[in-house]
């Protein structure tokens, strides 16, 4: 008796992205900004490989407590722009946006600092256990200096 190899079957009920590993993502976005020099490019080829491996199926979500104590920020202001660094400390998730509240540097009181601060979202792609470069506009108002607050992180689980 001979034994056939069974035929590999494929559902409706598998997703593209279920066929695809999360390393695929990875590696297309890192293969992109090998030769990006600006944000607006970045986002522009982070943008292309989601679309082409299929966005809707990373379920882009505020980070847990865990995983927000994990990133690493190092910035500051100058020139009217607020830029620094983010390092993913996570094994397991891909940082897609943090919040930063930015307030006028002397207020003690957060009910204040809320108040009168604004809430600024960077959107970024940083994988896991990688380091990348933020900045951002702040509008200017005449204030000499700022305190900032990295308030939340978005992003989507990669294993």
């Amino acid at each position: 008796m001979m034994i056939l190899p069974l035929p590999l079957l494929v559902t409706p009920e598998l997703s593209a992205r279920s066929l695809l590993d999360s390393a695929d993502y990875d590696s297309c976005v890192a293969e992109s900004m090998k030769a990006i020099t600006s944000r607006k490019a970045a986002e522009d080829a982070t943008r292309t490989c989601r679309a082409k491996l299929g966005e809707t199926e990373f379920q882009n979500a505020d980070l847990p407590p865990d995983a927000f104590g994990k990133l690493i920020i190092h910035a500051g202001f100058g020139y009217g722009i607020f830029s620094g660094s983010i390092y993913n400390g996570n094994n397991d998730y891909t940082i897609t946006q943090i919040s930063v509240l930015v307030t006028p540097a002397g207020k003690n009181k957060p009910a204040e600092a809320s108040a009168e601060g604004r809430e600024y979202n960077i959107d970024l792609t940083v994988q896991p256990f990688s380091k990348s470069a933020l900045s951002m506009p702040i509008l200017s108002d005449t204030t000499q200096e700022y305190a900032w607050k990295v308030t939340k992180a978005r992003g989507y689980k990669t294993r």
